[in-house]
């Protein structure tokens, strides 16, 4: 370590004597790979999934075509559409990128629903939704071939602000039933909720719901229908929506509506109206979990954020893009050179559908020897079958303001220590420094880019979100009462 650190001393000293740290090519590479970045997150953000054609379960007509309906609607309304638009016959993979995504968009997000329209099937009061690739053949696979909606229910836990809405067209028949797994019954059944969350289901536990005109379900068409309908307030909304079903129906198929503590003024779109007054829901609703007693800073800095990789694809010049996470957070140790504690910055991502973890370390510099204002520890974990051979170069960090803008360089150099390991120190002098810690205040996104062994390029794009902005607000403070080394 101490030869590398020599070596970072010797290279960045001869750069700040040459010019600039990072070169115009860098920059052309990010904008190349950026290019068809989609909008960052808006503060309302809807995942909405369609599973329609299954590779081992009976092929089902209307969820694809309700999941394109609603995802227009809503996006009519206001709403980012995680993934840019429906999607469509998620395999198991898609299923934990979609949701992956939509975990990190949601981090600052005022309101956040999900729909989903395709199998629904419960088993001892556990939920599932079903990927067009699920195969189980007995109980003990349900969890890896199924995805468990309690699971998905518990990521929706963050802002103590935010509005969850949970849309859930489920109620048809067991594709599996032939497969006599004991217990496993079709449709869902009532569970606990996040605080501050609405959940429908398009009709009541063992009853199937009915089909509406041109090739859509019933209860996604009334809902659609009802949503043309400017200001309503969501318990308006459902109420709405479940007479026009029931009517529709004759009684036949009664859509459910449960909720935690509800903002009684809370809309799908943002045309202003006044608060209602105290609402009921249709059926009492599901049992709560006890609240932790938690200060405000709690959930937020558990609240992860939207993480982004970019790869070069020789077939697409605007690269290939995969959403994954990242959890930000402030850390304490002890200095190595004068044995004070001190607060880092830590970043935690991961990139599920690349089978890439990466962890990031930002702290103000306490070595005399190394004439850096600040240095930044980069490790990259791939899984040993990641495509691209691991990680052999990281050229420096950009700061940028949204997720598809072009970076400004932070000042420093980069050099790697060992396999997988990187550290980037960062200019001293004062233009530098001042410039530097300006981006990395004010900026919302980091961009690393990386250089694999195979020698394609790609980018890591990290946006900070609420949580990362908390703890930005907080290592500066803590840094500002400590003079890094000059």
């Amino acid at each position: 370590m101490r030869r590398v650190i020599g070596q970072v001393r010797q290279l960045l000293s001869a750069a700040l004597l040459s010019g600039p740290l990072l070169s115009g090519p860098l920059v052309f590479i990010i904008a190349m790979l950026l290019a068809a970045g989609p909008a960052a997150a808006d503060k309302r953000v809807a995942l909405v999934i369609g599973n329609s054609i299954h590779e081992r379960a009976p092929l089902l007509d209307e969820p694809a075509a309700d999941a394109r309906l609603l995802a227009d609607r809503l996006a009519q309304l206001g709403f980012t559409l995680s993934g840019g638009a429906a999607q469509i016959d998620l395999d198991k993979k898609g299923f934990d990128r979609a949701l992956a995504e939509f975990k990190g968009r949601i981090a600052d997000a005022d309101l956040a629903l999900i729909y989903y329209a395709g199998y629904g099937l419960n088993l001892n009061g556990t939920n599932y939704l079903v990927p067009v690739d699920a195969a189980p053949t007995g109980a003990a696979d349900l969890g890896s071939e199924l995805r468990d909606l309690n699971a998905i229910l518990r990521e929706l836990d963050g802002p103590s602000g935010r509005q969850n809405v949970i849309i859930l067209d489920a109620f048809r028949s067991n594709p599996f039933a032939t497969r006599g797994i004991a217990g496993l019954a079709a449709g869902l059944v009532p569970a606990s909720l996040p605080a501050r969350t609405v959940m429908s289901f398009a009709a009541q536990t063992g009853t199937t719901g009915q089909r509406g005109p041109n090739g859509h379900g019933l209860f996604t068409f009334s809902l659609a229908e009802v949503l043309q309908q400017p200001g309503q307030r969501l318990i308006e909304i459902f109420n709405q929506t479940n007479t026009a079903v029931q009517r529709a129906t004759s009684g036949a198929q009664q859509p459910v509506v449960m909720f935690t503590l509800l903002d009684g003024g809370a809309q799908l779109s943002p045309t202003a109206s006044q608060p209602a007054g105290p609402v009921t829901s249709q059926r009492p609703a599901a049992p709560q979990p006890p609240t932790r007693a938690t200060s405000p800073l709690a959930p937020d800095a558990r609240t992860p954020g939207l993480a982004v990789l970019y790869d070069e694809d020789l077939s697409d010049p605007k690269g290939k893009r995969y959403s994954g996470s990242v959890i930000w957070r402030a850390e304490t140790f002890k200095s190595a050179q004068t044995g004070r504690t001190m607060t880092a910055i830590r970043a935690d991502i991961d990139i599920p559908e690349r089978r890439l973890k990466a962890s990031l370390q930002l702290r103000p510099n306490d070595d005399p020897t190394l004439p850096a204002s600040h240095v930044a520890e980069l490790s990259f974990q791939p899984a040993p079958e990641f495509a691209g051979g691991g990680v052999s170069n990281v050229p420096g960090i950009l700061m940028k303001t949204n997720e598809q803008a072009r970076g400004t360089p932070l000042a420093g150099l980069a050099v790697k220590v060992t396999e997988g390991s990187f550290l980037v120190g960062f200019s001293n002098v004062d233009a530098d420094r001042a410039r530097n810690e300006e981006l990395l205040a004010a900026r919302e996104w980091l961009d690393i880019p990386i250089v694999y062994a195979n020698q394609r390029r790609g980018i890591l794009a990290i946006g900070k979100g609420p949580s990362g902005d908390r703890v930005f607000a907080d290592a500066f403070a803590a840094w500002g009462r400590f003079q890094p080394s000059r």
